[in-house]
């Protein structure tokens, strides 16, 4: 992250005194001034030079494509993606964005052209010295993913589709995914971790045909992940059947997936690193460590037992992995029918097994030839009879399966994979009423909702941005509530939403965007010019208004357009006291009386300084650098800050 730090446009800051801006009497409540001192969370004069009162940084990318295609930008650190920025680009291009502080050391790129499949980027900030950060999608083939639908292989044709064993089908290329797929494996699916215990997945489960889907699309199913000590052979495999019945249920192997490393010649899965173009091999099995030094790093693309673990290859390299791509296979499935997955051995059926495929009305004629590990975990002997997993995140969603027909340590990650559609986005499937009601599911689904109620793949999470302002020059009592705005810039449309979230104000107080006036903050919430709104709770208890949104030409950003708004403030006889706009405050280096906070920040109570609220603010404010403070705005002190109102 220390890249991120050397910003294109420096702030005017130099140091300043903040001795009579805590000495002063409070506007709002008359009340005394803050006390004076270091023990008092602020500095008194050692504000970092290149400190702007924003928690976030400006990075620009010079990119390179040969082509045209949609370029996005969003976060990869956890389930929930948020968009920071989009653009769309004929050739090579520019793109300007706001980077919170506190993402992590990394962020994703999403290339689009809006044929072929898209393609995730990794952009890491550490080591990244450059004030321009090249990022290169020429010479898209290489690294495309999957054909279009019109292109790919078609399934062979059983010659037997009710036993499995007899219909191998063929893989369609290369699907690219983020090299966070990986992370997200390793954090959901922990190594020698009971998967019961993650709280993360679905344990026990069989899919609806369906599911969101884009229209008359396919189920892609795609390597990704694998750990595991055997070297056996081991099957992947899927099922489908009739609803609510087993009866007619047909079996179709995919791909074996263990005892050898390459499919038809071809690595289960590809990766880049140091966002160089060659493409090295990984597979499943243990064999062939990186971390050990005896080791030869992988400098060409490797072959036969040589073939990298993926745990190790993200262990190895972390960050300095910049994509990767997976084998991919069309998943056919007759309209209306249910399905799951199976890892199988070359063991014959076992007795057990058999009792359970036939309890399920599984038929005689339809029983399968081999023992197997099965996502319905009715369809598994032992107790523990879970054997496979499933989590669902913004960018992917995966599976996997254990190779133990026992169990073994139930992490459910020795071979994994990631289910898409053929824009490569993740597939959101429906799950069957069984699963729904599965005992093993009822703590996740408590949990994850969303995963048996999906949001839609429209819906887009977009980076907004709380604007908290002081409305009283150095006479002011820093909480930093006298106008709180949200400001959600939407870069694919070139427009900001703008909203009205509280207002500590008692004087008639105007909010103003590039000289155009917004509204006045008691009159926007039907109140008079005396009355606190979404200040005095530690819950707001009005809902935020919706002011006239604003334009946003391409590669704006934040903290550019952030200078543009401005507050007026009025006399009780009418005459105006006070102009000024945040780009005022930085000229005139004067003491912060507004905030640019990422994300739905949590504003300080009426009466609370921002620095008592937030003890960590002042850490932040004499080192901007300080990875340690990045969060400061997201640990607030107990009962000291206001939550937004549910919408």
């Amino acid at each position: 992250m220390k890249a991120l730090m050397q910003k294109l446009n420096p702030a005017l800051w130099v140091i300043v005194v903040f001795a009579l801006a805590f000495s002063a009497c409070s506007e709002d409540l008359g009340l005394a001034g803050t006390e004076n001192g270091e023990n008092s969370g602020w500095p008194l004069n050692s504000v970092d030079p290149k400190q702007t009162w924003m928690t976030s940084e400006t990075v620009q990318l010079d990119i390179s494509i040969d082509d045209e295609a949609d370029i996005t930008a969003q976060t990869i650190m956890n389930e929930k993606v948020t968009v920071l920025g989009q653009t769309h680009l004929k050739g090579s291009g520019v793109m300007f964005l706001d980077i919170p502080q506190g993402i992590g050391s990394s962020f994703g790129l999403v290339y689009d052209d809006g044929v072929n499949a898209k393609q995730y980027r990794q952009i890491n900030l550490v080591g990244n010295n450059a004030k321009v950060i090249d990022v290169n999608f020429q010479s898209a083939s290489n690294t495309r993913s999957v054909a279009p639908v019109a292109q790919r292989i078609s399934t062979r044709a059983a010659t037997n589709s009710s036993l499995y064993g007899n219909s191998i089908i063929e893989d369609c290329g290369y699907l690219n995914f983020g090299p966070w797929g990986w992370g997200d494996v390793k954090k959901t699916l922990v190594e020698s971790q009971n998967s019961q215990n993650n709280m993360s997945t679905l344990i026990d489960y069989e899919l609806m045909e369906g599911g969101e889907l884009l229209a008359n699309d396919d189920i892609l199913l795609s390597f990704l992940y694998g750990h595991t000590g055997q070297t056996a052979a081991r099957t992947l495999g899927y099922y489908y059947h009739s609803v609510g019945s087993y009866s007619d249920i047909v079996f179709i192997d995919i791909a074996e997936v263990l005892k050898l490393d390459y499919y038809n010649g071809k690595a289960k899965v590809q990766y880049q690193v140091d966002d160089k173009p060659t493409w090295y091999d990984a597979n499943f099995d243990y064999r062939d460590d990186p971390a050990n030094p005896s080791q030869t790093p992988a400098n060409s693309v490797r072959k036969g037992d040589d073939a990298w673990n993926t745990l190790n290859v993200h262990n190895y390299y972390g960050d300095r992995l910049t994509a990767i791509r997976g084998l991919t296979f069309k998943l056919s499935i007759p309209k209306g029918k249910e399905y799951g997955f199976y890892l199988r051995t070359e063991e014959k059926l076992s007795t057990d097994q058999k009792t359970k495929l036939t309890n399920l009305g599984v038929t005689d004629s339809n029983l399968p030839k081999y023992s197997a590990n099965y996502s319905c975990a009715s369809m598994n002997t032992k107790d523990n009879n879970f054997r496979s997993a499933i989590a669902i995140y913004d960018n992917f969603t995966f599976m996997g399966i254990d190779d133990n027909l026992n169990g073994g340590d139930l992490d459910c990650n020795d071979v994994t994979f990631a289910l898409s559609n053929s824009k490569g986005e993740k597939y959101i499937p429906e799950f069957t009423e069984s699963t729904k009601k599965s005992e093993w599911n009822k703590d996740v689904i408590a949990k994850h909702p969303e995963y048996i109620n999906p949001p839609s793949l429209e819906e887009t999470n977009l980076q907004s941005w709380t604007l908290a302002f002081e409305n009283a020059g150095l006479d002011n009592d820093y909480d930093f509530n006298d106008v709180v705005l949200k400001v959600t810039p939407d870069t694919q449309n070139g427009k900001a939403e703008v909203k009205l979230l509280a207002t500590g104000a008692q004087r008639k107080t105007e909010v103003y965007f590039n000289g155009t006036l917004l509204g006045e903050v008691h009159e926007l919430f039907g109140v008079s010019t005396d009355t606190f709104v979404n200040t005095t709770s530690n819950t707001a208890t009005r809902k935020a208004i919706t002011l006239p949104s604003i334009e946003w030409p391409k590669n704006t950003t934040m903290e550019a357009q952030r200078m543009n708004f401005s507050l007026k403030v009025y006399n009780d006889d009418g005459t105006v006291d006070r102009e000024f706009s945040m780009k005022d405050l930085l000229n005139d280096m004067k003491s912060p009386q507004a905030l640019c906070v990422a994300g739905n920040w949590k504003w300080p109570k009426e009466r609370i300084a921002v620095h008592v609220a937030y003890p960590l603010i002042g850490k932040w404010g004499v080192n901007f650098n300080n990875e340690e403070y990045y969060n400061w705005y997201s640990q607030p002190k107990a009962d000291a800050v206001v939550t937004l109102l549910e919408e």
